[in-house]
């Protein structure tokens, strides 16, 4: 927890914030409400550039209903000796990350103002018989309110690298019956993004649309986002879309390195999984809508989008993922709450391949905020910004946020510091023609060792890898985009019988055929 976070001013006397978005503040603050943007915000955004070397940012901030600031900073494409750069502005389009979240949650919320059978209380089977989770319990116990607050009992980023084994959003929710949870369901905040095609799926049902169709009908078109879509749709024709880059540790040297981001094949293939839970693109100018409609209870432009009571619920606060003794942060339908001694703070970051976003609001302020940027390392910059920006609205002149996460982020970024993995005693493995065979798992469907050359390889979906020996019966394979994984062979008597590889929670057996 960033120290930073435990010096969180003292709230002002008599505040007494509550978890909910229709709550109000007790006290009278208005004094210190300012009519407009603080002086000297720009410049803080301009230091993210400066200092930080974020390659590009678009801002808009709400307040009172109107938008106080939009500007854009910095490039949306690098300049070279070629080509000059290309600036940001407020219509400059971003891959809007994991702030896609909340606007998948409020979809699914006017679905369900059109169909009032549809409850949060009520068990996801009631809309989808096919659904099944590894426990048969959970599976009939499961409600709508659960499929977006992450308390499912899997491990954190459960299933996150299956996309590039070649499973797409049908297979993900298929393999949902396979992955066996690490923890109790309803007993751990664990972040996983694979969970909001359920939402996806009821969505599709109930409105005979896809979600990317639903979600411009029900919340682009309505809330005049003229130049959102999703990345299943333009990830690859949209016009004036930024590049992504990231940041890392110069050559031989402290300082922050830009690096453009050149795999978006794979980001494709990862993000059209998952895109219900982070595929949105969108600008600035259309997300300062999107706040307004949430800073005004489900309305925009004095029509009704969400009903307030289903938009209240968004807000509501689901489970905990963090408390010390400055704040407590609960997790909503895509939003995470939290209590501070200000009082609340609704918010949301996003990272994917070379984006990054943060949205997020503080009621009792009637204040909003979007940022959104082609730097996809950390939106620590963001976060410091925003919460900097709080900070002034509140009256205080000298805020210190930003000058702290920057230099926690430089210390992390130029840290020497390696893990020293333990020593295993060297095994030798089996000979080569005792691991090959095809190993057959449900849902999963048929893997395949092979050896050629003299090389064992193995075979799954797209996966089509060299195995390199760590120990004993344990190798190691890579996934393009996802990276390298541990894949263990089971044997009896010295006759291999199954196989598994580890993806952070447990996936059962290959069994060999």
């Amino acid at each position: 927890m960033r120290n930073s976070i435990k010096r969180l001013a003292v709230c002002l006397a008599g505040c007494v914030g509550i978890l909910l978005l229709s709550g109000s503040c007790t006290c009278n603050t208005s004094e210190k409400y300012y009519k407009s943007i603080p002086d000297g915000f720009d410049k803080m955004c301009q230091r993210a550039i400066d200092e930080w070397k974020v390659p590009g940012m678009a801002v808009a901030v709400v307040k009172d209903g109107e938008v106080v600031f939009m500007d854009g900073f910095g490039s949306a494409k690098l300049g070279d000796s070629a080509n000059a750069a290309v600036p940001v502005t407020p219509q400059t389009k971003f891959v809007i990350a994991s702030t896609s979240k909340a606007i998948t949650g409020a979809l699914l919320a006017t679905v369900m103002d059109d169909y009032d059978t549809i409850k949060w209380d009520a068990p996801v089977k009631n809309y989808l018989p096919d659904f099944k989770l590894y426990d048969k319990w959970a599976t009939e116990n499961f409600q709508v309110r659960d499929i977006m607050v992450h308390r499912t009992g899997f491990n954190s980023y459960a299933l996150d690298d299956l996309p590039f084994f070649g499973y797409d959003r049908d297979d993900l929710y298929r393999l949902f019956a396979v992955v066996q949870p690490t923890y109790s369901f309803r007993t751990k905040y664990a972040y996983n993004n694979e969970m909001y095609t359920v939402a996806a799926k009821i969505i599709e049902k109930y409105t005979g649309k896809s979600w990317d169709e639903a979600i411009v009908e029900r919340i682009f078109t309505p809330l005049g986002m003229k130049n959102s879509t999703t990345g299943n749709v333009s990830f690859f024709t949209a016009e004036n879309l930024a590049q992504g880059y990231r940041l890392r540790k110069a050559e031989d040297k402290d300082e922050i390195a830009v690096v453009p981001r050149t795999d978006k094949e794979n980001a494709f293939t990862w993000l059209s999984a998952v895109a219900p839970a982070g595929f949105v693109i969108s600008t600035a100018e259309d997300m300062a809508n999107w706040v307004k409609m949430n800073l005004n209870h489900g309305v925009f432009e004095g029509k009704e989008v969400v009903s307030r009571k289903n938009h209240d619920m968004l807000f509501y606060p689901q489970t905990i993922t963090s408390c010390d003794s400055s704040r407590l942060c609960n997790y909503a339908q895509g939003w995470t709450i939290e209590q501070n001694r200000r009082g609340r703070y609704i918010r949301h970051t996003g990272l994917a391949y070379g984006y990054t976003a943060l949205v997020g609001m503080v009621p009792d302020l009637n204040l909003g905020f979007v940022f959104l940027t082609n730097n996809g390392t950390s939106a620590d910059a963001q976060s410091a910004i925003a919460r900097d920006l709080i900070e002034k609205y509140y009256g205080n002149d000298n805020p210190t946020y930003f000058d702290e996460y920057l230099a926690e982020f430089k210390a992390d970024l130029f840290s020497k510091d390696e893990e020293e993995k333990p020593e295993e005693t060297p095994v030798a493995p089996l000979a080569n023609k005792a691991y090959v065979g095809e190993y057959h798992l449900d849902v999963f469907g048929t893997a395949k060792v092979y050896e050629k050359d003299g090389q064992l390889f193995f075979n799954l979906r797209k996966v089509d890898s060299p195995l390199k020996h760590k120990n004993g019966n344990k190798f190691e394979f890579f996934v393009p985009g996802g990276g390298n994984f541990e894949l263990s062979f089971t044997a009896k008597g010295g006759r291999v019988q199954s196989l598994t590889f580890d993806i952070n929670d447990p996936i059962g057996e290959f069994v060999r055929r």
